[in-house]
């Protein structure tokens, strides 16, 4: 049979564990707004019965009771959630960064507008018809002149800007080695997420080691793989000693172990021999430094975070800037070969585009008399082919697929529109989803204030309540030992 002094156990084992998982309980509003706090709850139970049947102990009707414990502090988390959540942020980032990119593209053109390069580009053929009209007047000479030269000027301006927004994504010299840009920014913060998550790996095996729970070292780990998962695919498995788990994760990202050791990432751009540029940028991952395509990635699993959005993003940009130059080529090439002198020179690529400067000085040297076959330059399809401008004027065309100057440029500008537009749709579309699926996890995971205060209430009636029967015993106790003999 239990001692006089049982009910004392008892009651101080009610009290430790109310007083527990009070404590537990303020932690939870403490942290009610901290991001990425996973809610906390103290897991009572009955401590074993008085006493335990042995083949030599008398068979009773029943057991006594020893009282309670709270026998861990368990986090309430779904971890099928966090699977959702983070693939639907990868998405989220993916769409994001490219709205941001595409925002900064279409202000480098005002179309339509009265400034813009497809206006202008108009203007510029429409002076030589004047100049048809008055083949010798020095005026319209000059008028040529000064809109081609406005013309050169816009051209040059959009293509360094489009420069600059490229290099703002990715800045190599020379050699190949990456110098800056956003790519560059956004790998030095995945490097740094995984040194963090390697140190709380550490702490938080070494708590389970230990028989306790590492609850918010595992919300902070938690917060990172949801940051990690910001720039690219992040999948996790936590690993266990058979039922145990003992903090250690298998992580990848792009599908290669970065869970364990000093693993590093860095980027590897792969530059052209022909054309000198980044044709490609690839992830170099881990001791066995192997490569992972960010290409491959956009073709094979697309909207997989930030970094796949960035390099989609760059190459875009490229491809805009090689049209541009192009069409800068073909103006020069074509009104070269109908006025048989070079009214344009340069390139684009070269950064010296621009009217001839013999022109720019003295407009009269411009030949009028050939002013109307420029003109027509205007309204042929541009198909690589030899075309007849009248009068057995010929020119020998590039090839713009099939358009004429205003089309090929007008169909970059809709390129341009249309991405902007699925990238600023697709963004709203998966951000949406990403406070859809982060708000399931909340009504998980998250502090519900009132449902606390509740539980409050209840823990401390039942602190009370375990007091009052301390008290109650220490009074008998009291009587037993000072008032009887």
């Amino acid at each position: 049979m239990p001692g006089t002094f049982f009910g004392l156990e008892i009651a101080r084992r009610g009290l430790q564990t109310q007083r527990i998982a009070m404590d537990v309980t303020g932690h939870n509003v403490a942290n009610a707004n901290t991001p990425g706090y996973t809610r906390q709850e103290a897991v009572i139970a009955a401590t074993d019965p008085y006493a335990n049947p042995t083949l030599g102990g008398r068979l009773l009707p029943g057991q006594l009771g020893t009282g309670v414990e709270a026998t861990m502090v368990r986090r309430i988390k779904n971890e099928y959630l966090d699977v959702q959540a983070r693939d639907s942020i990868s998405s989220r980032e993916y769409w994001q960064v490219q709205e941001e990119v595409f925002g900064r593209i279409e202000a480098v053109f005002p179309e339509p507008g009265a400034s813009g390069i497809a206006d202008i580009l108009t203007k510029f053929f429409n002076t030589w018809h004047d100049l048809n009209n008055t083949p010798q007047d020095p005026g319209v000479k000059a008028a040529v002149a000064e809109t081609g030269d406005e013309l050169a000027t816009m051209m040059r301006e959009a293509y360094q800007q489009l420069d600059d927004i490229s290099k703002s994504i990715l800045e190599v010299d020379p050699s190949g080695n990456v110098t800056g840009g956003q790519l560059k920014d956004q790998v030095d913060a995945v490097n740094e997420i995984l040194r963090q998550i390697r140190e709380l790996t550490g702490s938080i095996k070494r708590v389970y080691a230990q028989g306790n729970q590492p609850n918010d070292l595992l919300d902070k780990r938690d917060l990172l793989l949801d940051r990690l998962a910001e720039y690219g695919p992040v999948s996790v498995t936590y690993l266990t000693d058979g039922s145990k788990p003992t903090g250690e994760v298998a992580l990848t990202f792009f599908g290669v172990d970065v869970g364990c050791g000093d693993v590093a990432v860095e980027l590897k751009p792969v530059i052209g021999q022909s054309s000198g540029k980044v044709e490609e940028v690839n992830l170099q991952i881990g001791s066995q430094q192997k490569q992972i395509s960010l290409t491959n990635y956009q073709t094979n699993l697309p909207e997989a975070g930030s970094l796949v959005g960035l390099e989609e993003s760059q190459k875009v940009i490229v491809g805009y800037m090689d049209k541009l130059n192009k069409l800068s080529a073909a103006l020069e090439s074509t009104i070269s070969q109908v006025l048989g002198q070079s009214f344009f020179t340069g390139s684009l690529a070269g950064g010296d585009f621009a009217v001839n400067s013999t022109i720019l000085g003295n407009p009269a040297v411009i030949d009028g008399s050939r002013a109307l076959y420029v003109a027509r330059l205007a309204t042929i399809d541009m198909d690589g082919q030899t075309k007849d401008l009248g009068n057995g004027v010929t020119v020998n065309t590039p090839d713009l697929s099939g358009a004429t100057f205003n089309e090929y440029f007008n169909a970059l500008l809709a390129d341009i529109g249309a991405r902007s537009g699925s990238a600023s749709d697709m963004a709203k579309s998966q951000s949406a989803v990403t406070e859809q699926v982060e708000s399931l996890r909340q009504s998980v995971s998250g502090v519900n204030l009132d449902e606390e205060l509740s539980r409050l209430i209840q823990y401390q009636y039942g602190y009370q309540a375990s007091a009052r029967v301390l008290t109650t015993i220490d009074e008998m106790l009291d009587y037993l030992i000072n008032r009887t003999g």
